[in-house]
């Protein structure tokens, strides 16, 4: 029995992010790998991550601009198509310069789809509830593809021969998991009549767009709240392990084993969420999300307790903080996608993929800035302090979800 289109959409959508997920997180394996095969500098090899970044926003706000014209079903199609050809050259043509191509194209593809799944999200959902549920769904996806990423390099990576290049086999799975995707949207329409434009627009037209969208209060609004929700949520993925070892004197490896706790507990919060978005507004629930995660914070820190004399190795003698922190994700998980679906369905579906690409480039610009801030937090001043800090954004983020509100009520739902 053939699946509905909508189901196939759907199972496209969920798919894409996850291949996705798998590549961008790779670049700190990616960062490793190419120290061990190529003697490659740190300093070097880190500069991977530079051109994943700039593809994302190239993708996004320079690409991702005129994905009206392309059509939103095609802009997947190119992306896919080139991902997963980029992707499958990779273990033929293995070099430091090959990655950098690589995280370069993908990234760009991937700010493609994103600016494009956001808008397809909006044309296939039929009120704001189930536009919400839907971009859970397709979010928590994202995390589970970060969690697949060390199992699916783990798979490819020869440990005795530091000078192999088989990790880059792992890149084969990831162009098949593009071309499954490529296939099941081939074989799946989508009506895009109502994100149409009557007429032919001045190339300029995109960015002129863009630049006037920037300025209203629902595109502000939502640039805080991304940039607040970046930071919080890179806070404690990113300085977890960290915390675990310099502040709770846990081993090295078991700190990584603990903290990888996080993104478990946030795939849990973003499907949990999904279900839960079909019956009730997402203003309660954006508060309760935020309010929640300051809470396991504050709670968490508070039963820190003194540093265990001798380093943890041991999970059943690690302190209650440890397992408490990365409860968080369940509330921090959570907010990303809601937020957006909230703005999103606010404007026109005409209107989304240039707010999404607007989201893009603050979501960017925070992942950039943050975690540098938040370490130097944690270098001067502890990590009990660097963590503390992450409740200046989560408050951020309750002045913002309120602001959010009054604009979306003044404004009807067309999503």
């Amino acid at each position: 029995m053939k699946p509905s289109p909508q189901l196939q959409l759907r199972l496209c959508m969920f798919l894409n992010y996850c291949a996705y997920s798998i590549q961008l997180s790779s670049v700190g394996i990616a960062v490793l790998q190419v120290q061990r095969s190529f003697g490659i500098s740190l300093v070097t090899a880190s500069t991977l991550a530079l051109y994943k970044g700039l593809g994302v926003f190239l993708g996004a706000v320079v690409v991702g601009s005129f994905v009206k014209r392309i059509g939103y079903r095609n802009a997947m199609l190119i992306a896919l198509g080139t991902s997963a050809v980029v992707l499958g050259l990779v273990p033929l043509m293995v070099s430091f310069a090959m990655m950098k191509v690589v995280f370069l194209i993908t990234g760009m593809c991937y700010g493609l789809i994103k600016v494009a799944m956001y808008s397809t999200i909006g044309l296939v959902s039929p009120d704001r509830k189930a536009h919400a549920s839907l971009l859970s769904f397709v979010e928590a996806f994202y995390k589970i593809g970060s969690m697949l990423t060390f199992v699916v390099f783990t798979a490819f990576t020869d440990d005795a021969h530091s000078e192999s290049t088989s990790w880059a086999n792992a890149y084969y799975v990831l162009s098949a998991l593009m071309l499954t995707a490529l296939c099941l949207l081939l074989a799946t329409q989508l009506d895009e009549r109502a994100a149409q434009e009557a007429e032919p627009k001045p190339r300029t037209q995109p960015f002129v767009e863009m630049a006037r969208l920037a300025t209203t209060p629902i595109a502000l609004t939502l640039g805080l709240l991304v940039v607040a929700t970046v930071v919080t949520e890179h806070g404690f993925m990113n300085w977890l392990p960290t915390f675990n070892t310099a502040v709770l004197n846990l081993t090295t490896s078991l700190s990584i084993q603990l903290a990888g706790f996080y993104a478990a507990w946030s795939v849990i919060g973003r499907i949990g969420v999904g279900f839960i978005a079909r019956g009730v507004h997402w203003f309660p629930l954006l508060m309760g999300c935020v309010v929640g995660a300051a809470t396991v914070l504050i709670v968490a820190l508070a039963l820190k307790g003194d540093m265990p004399a001798k380093p943890v190795s041991d999970w059943r003698k690690a302190p209650l903080t440890v397992l408490l922190l990365p409860i968080a994700g369940l509330f921090v998980a959570p907010i990303f996608p809601m937020m957006h679906s909230a703005a999103l369905t606010s404007l026109p579906v005409a209107r989304h993929s240039t707010l999404a690409s607007i989201s893009v480039l603050c979501s960017s610009m925070a992942g950039a800035v943050g975690t540098p801030l938040i370490g130097l937090v944690f270098q001067h001043y502890g990590g009990v302090a660097a963590l503390c800090s992450l409740l200046a954004p989560i408050a951020v983020l309750l002045v913002g979800i309120n602001l959010l509100r009054r604009i979306t009520q003044a404004q009807p739902a067309v999503a």
